[in-house]
This record gives C-alpha cells, sequence and structure tokens, in this order.
C-alpha cells in the first residue's frame, strides 16, 4: 500500500507557529510561579525590600530567565517571518527547540537554588541546545530555498541569520562559570551582546546594498 506524500501546507506552517507561541507564553508564565509562593509563604510583617533582599537569587533568576526567554522567541520570531512552508527536518528542530524552551523554569528553579551545584552549567548548556536548533531551522532555510518567502531580504535574513556570536558568548560564560564559579550567573549577561552587535551589523550591510 503506497503511504500518501506529506504535505507541508502554509496552513500548517501558522500552526507550528502558534503552537510555538503558545508554549513560550506558558513557559514565561510559570517563571513568575516560584515568586508567587514566595509571597505566599511570608508569616510575618515584612517590608518589600526585606522580602527581596532576602529572595534576590530568586529575583535574579526570575529576570534572567524571562530576558532569555524573550530573546529565544524574538530570535524565532524573527527567523520563522522569513518562511513561507516548512519540512520535516523544521518540524524536528523545533521539538527540540521547544523541549528547551520547556526545561527552562526547571533550569531556573535550578540556578536560584545556591544548594544545587553546577545548575549554571546546565542552564548554558541548555541555551547552547536551544540556540543551535534555531540554527537549524535557518539552515534548512539555506539548503531548501522554496521554504523562504521569494524576497531577496528574506532571503538574505536568512543566510545572515547564523546565531555564532551567541554560541561563543555562551561558550565564553561556561568557562567562566567552571573558572570562577562564584559569579553565579552573571556571565549569562553575555548573551546580551551578540543580538545588538548582529542587528547593527546587518544594518550596516543593508545600507552598502541599497547604496550600490
Amino acid at each position: 500500500m503506497v503511504k500518501p506524500d506529506k504535505r507541508h501546507t502554509a496552513d500548517g506552517l501558522k500552526r507550528l507557529i502558534a503552537f510555538a507561541d503558545a508554549v513560550v507564553a506558558i513557559a514565561l508564565t510559570l517563571l513568575v510561579l516560584p515568586l508567587v509562593d514566595l509571597a505566599s509563604e511570608v508569616e510575618t510583617r515584612r517590608t518589600l525590600p526585606e522580602i527581596m533582599s532576602d529572595h534576590g537569587d530568586v529575583l535574579i533568576g526570575f529576570l534572567i530567565s524571562f530576558i532569555v526567554t524573550w530573546v529565544l522567541w524574538r530570535n524565532h520570531h524573527a527567523i520563522m517571518e522569513n518562511y513561507c512552508e516548512y519540512n520535516s527536518p523544521m518540524m524536528n528542530m523545533h521539538f527540540v527547540w521547544l523541549l528547551t524552551i520547556v526545561l527552562l523554569p526547571l533550569a531556573t528553579a535550578l540556578i536560584s537554588n545556591e544548594h544545587v551545584h553546577w545548575a549554571d552549567c546546565f542552564y548554558i548548556l541548555l541555551l547552547a541546545v536551544s540556540i543551535l536548533a534555531l540554527i537549524g531551522i535557518t539552515r534548512e532555510g539555506v539548503r531548501c530555498p522554496e521554504l523562504v518567502v521569494d524576497d531577496a531580504r528574506a532571503r538574505r535574513s536568512v543566510a545572515d541569520w547564523t546565531g555564532v556570536g551567541s554560541i561563543i558568548a555562551l561558550l565564553i560564560a561556561l568557562v567562566m562559570t567552571l573558572v570562577w564559579p562564584g559569579l553565579g550567573s552573571a556571565p549569562l549577561a553575555l548573551l546580551l551582546i551578540p543580538g545588538p552587535l548582529q542587528a547593527l551589523n546587518q544594518r550596516i550591510r543593508g545600507q552598502k546594498s541599497a547604496v550600490e
């Protein structure tokens, strides 16, 4: 019996993106639950600054993961804006990417607990896998140009997004975490650097293309 060919339609792509957006939204919501639990556990009269001071690690973990999740989603959104269709490898890469998103609340809880060793390393490796999945999605656009919107800007955007800067930043953060464990989650701030640099590079290249 001949199996029917699988069709990857534009409607299917919309459902894939909508599903990914829903998973990210749920993951962002889960990040705040530990803060809600802290608020409900306060039994004596305390000031808000005192509570924030006593549980600064949890607050910092929340802020870091919220920003990281937002950056990952923003990159995913920018990448998927360039596609009009999808294929099975892209679907598989989404599975990996969404798995890392779902695990981020767990990783956040781990880095917020001072009794858990190597939690920061796990967090960094999780982010590396997430970025590698996004790189895999963009490489499919280069390998199969028919998946990309028929527009020179979209094709250039897919080709230019490499994620290499983020991977390098994560490697440096991992080394810093291993060499100086006392830094905690501070090395993760390096992730904020590649994004603006890449945006600046794309703007410069766009201006050069316009001049030519």
